[in-house]
């Protein structure tokens, strides 16, 4: 018979001393793993700015990211000051060095435009808190079992971490600051919530009982400190998460939209479509070609009424909207003849 107690208990696989001594190891930040960040942050950094996601995946490999966190997370459980102090310290240090690495080579590099990359690691989400604390239990768990699994922890972990420091340093480089603190905002979020996964774990497996005589009053009034803390951070991820969540909506009503007059207007030829907001309203804007005896204005306002709460523009292409000359004329004829012909072979295809 299979025991589910045994099924699901984490039992230690070191003892606690060895498990402090190799936290407080993890946490000084010099040498090899000084240079380490900084090269892990070149490549985070070329791979964000030529929106190559296996060059950031690569630098997440081997960023030394996560051990002044976990070490002060864990000084705080057991209530250790020293360790507190000393996790704390060497953390402001790599974000310093992190910083300037990632800002000195967006000021050197040619390359400044906003990639996807690096947009994806402006805006927290409620998600991105989540992923956080599950990455502060694999890192902790991880941390209490023998090498095996160390280091598919500690990349766990580090996925979150470096990209959006990069960020941060790219709204430094270019003077970007929704860039540095949307960055900066992403960084500290899964700091504190890795450490949150860290310091609930420690007093699972027994850490806290370990160190410290049982306090039930203390470890009350600290889950509650922490509890609240927890809360106040997450109420701008959460308005990061609707907004993104409304972003969404509208670019996937746009796109019906887009869908429906293509499907009844089939001569209709719409080059490109852009959404955007301005002061509070939604704006759709239609490009389309410069063929406007194909239909007129107002049959396209007829089906403004799909959606009333967005605002539509309509335009015809800037480079062909001033073009008189023979040649667009013919093109324009051709192009028009051969949507009627595609129609006409569809119909008679139904038929058939």
């Amino acid at each position: 018979m299979i025991s589910f107690q045994k099924l699901f208990e984490l039992p230690k696989e070191e003892e606690e001393d060895f498990t402090f001594n190799e936290i407080e190891e993890g946490i000084y930040f010099r040498g090899h793993n000084l240079w380490l960040l900084v090269i892990s942050m070149g490549i985070a950094c070329v791979g964000l700015n030529i929106n190559s996601s296996a060059a950031v995946i690569g630098a997440m490999l081997i960023s030394p990211l996560m051990g002044p966190i976990v070490g002060a997370a864990f000084g705080f459980s057991i209530g250790n000051r020293h360790l507190m102090r000393l996790g704390i310290v060497n953390w402001a240090l790599m974000i310093v060095v992190a910083l300037s690495s990632s800002a000195l080579y967006f000021l050197i590099t040619p390359f400044h435009s906003e990639t996807a990359q690096l947009e994806s690691f402006k805006t927290a989400t409620i998600f991105d808190c989540f992923l956080a604390l599950l990455g502060g239990f694999a890192w902790f768990l991880g941390i209490v079992r023998k090498e095996a699994i160390k280091v598919i922890a500690g990349v766990a972990v580090s996925t979150a971490c470096i990209p959006p420091l990069c960020t941060a340093g790219f709204g430094i480089a270019n003077g970007n600051w929704e860039y540095f603190w949307g960055g900066f905002y992403f960084y500290l979020i899964n700091c504190f919530f890795i450490a949150v996964g860290t310091w609930i774990l420690s007093i699972i497996l027994g850490y806290q009982k370990y160190y410290l005589q049982k306090n039930k009053i203390k470890n009350q009034k600290m889950s509650l400190f922490i509890s609240l803390i927890s809360a106040l951070i997450l109420i701008p991820s959460i308005l990061l998460t609707k907004k993104k969540w409304e972003k969404e909506k509208f670019n996937e009503r746009s796109e019906s939209y887009i869908k429906t007059i293509k499907k009844n207007h089939p001569e209709l030829a719409i080059i490109s479509h852009e959404i955007f907001e301005e002061n509070g309203e939604k704006y759709l804007k239609i490009t389309l070609l410069n063929d406007s005896a194909t239909i007129s204005k107002g049959r396209l306002d007829q089906h403004n009424s799909l959606v009333k709460d967005i605002h539509l523009i309509w335009q015809y292409s800037p480079n062909q909207q001033n073009a008189e000359s023979p040649k667009m004329k013919d093109m324009q004829t051709q192009i028009s003849e051969l949507k009627l012909e595609i129609e006409r072979m569809k119909t008679k295809n139904n038929n058939n």
